[in-house]
């Protein structure tokens, strides 16, 4: 039998249990769910490809900071990752991507970041994903005018977001980072070769620096290995293109030659990414000057 005191005592537990101490019990809003699905989707993918994976706590438009890694070793570039999910059917390749509405001021912050940011759609019914790079997609002086007003973004089905997709951006943020870097020093060597007297601890500092740089890149890429011998693949990828330079003197064939190799050689081992000129031209004279520099003494560069 239960007493008036217990039946209180009773319902005050219901209660606490159906409301919650000091209110009603706090519901997690639907699209806090999407968001986390598509979230752990992401981070799945670039995780499944041995990449690290950091969830950002202060929220200032990213969710996921990718820390990516080349044959066990740490790369010195990040790569943003802002996820959206979407409850909405995106199967059906007629119709168009939902696109995002994001404010000005942050797609600048995005297009002016030294690493690479990117948005990924995550369709959460279907379990698969677009991306898109804010870079690029609108110029700065635009976007300086637009304030804090809203621009849309939108997805384009060609960009699905996959395992492919995952190398393919990780090799893009290792070579942009590597591009600027070579960048870097080459601009301060030649900052130094026009001051009178020249800093040659400066210029010598800064050439072995990028020395480094196109021989570390050179070794990413598959044209050396990392005790310095040229790779297997290089090698038959040089030759074949050499086979099809039919004019010119020796050293404008084997510039031209290495200039294809080299650019067929990231095509297929970068995840379908090509180089920029600074890196293929650094890296094209490296080569031409440590395999070939002995037969090629005395002659002019050309190509």
């Amino acid at each position: 039998m239960i007493t008036r005191a217990k039946a209180t005592e009773s319902n005050d537990v219901r209660n606490c249990v159906t409301r919650g101490e000091g209110g009603p019990v706090p519901k997690r809003p639907l699209q806090h769910q999407i968001g986390a699905r598509a979230e752990s989707a992401v981070r799945s993918l670039w995780l499944e490809l041995g990449h690290a994976v950091d969830e950002i706590r202060e929220d200032y438009g990213e969710d996921l900071l990718i820390q990516t890694s080349l044959n066990g070793r740490v790369d010195p570039c990040r790569i943003w990752v802002q996820v959206k999910g979407t409850k909405k059917d995106c199967s059906q390749s007629a119709k168009s991507l939902p696109s995002l509405s994001l404010r000005a001021d942050q797609i600048l912050r995005w297009s002016r970041s030294a690493d690479l940011v990117v948005i990924v759609l995550w369709d959460v019914g279907n379990d698969c994903g677009w991306y898109m790079i804010p870079r690029g997609k609108y110029d700065d002086a635009r976007l300086q005018e637009a304030e804090r007003g809203k621009l849309k973004l939108e997805f384009d089905r060609t960009n699905s977001f996959d395992r492919r997709a995952v190398e393919h951006l990780a090799w893009r943020a290792r070579i942009d980072h590597a591009n600027r870097s070579l960048k870097k020093a080459l601009f301060s060597i030649e900052e130094a070769r026009d001051e009178d007297p020249q800093p040659l601890d400066y210029l010598e500092f800064h050439g072995a620096v990028a020395a480094s740089l196109v021989v570390d890149f050179g070794v990413d890429i598959g044209a050396f290995t990392p005790s310095g011998d040229m790779t297997s693949q290089f090698r038959r990828e040089l030759l074949a293109a050499a086979e099809l330079q039919d004019e010119g003197t020796d050293i404008q064939v084997i510039n031209r030659a290495l200039l294809t190799s080299l650019v067929k050689l990231s095509w297929e081992n970068c995840a379908e990414n090509g180089l920029p000129s600074t890196l293929l031209v650094e890296l094209t004279d490296v080569i031409r000057e440590v395999v070939f520099g002995e037969i090629l003494s005395g002659d002019e560069i050309g190509t």
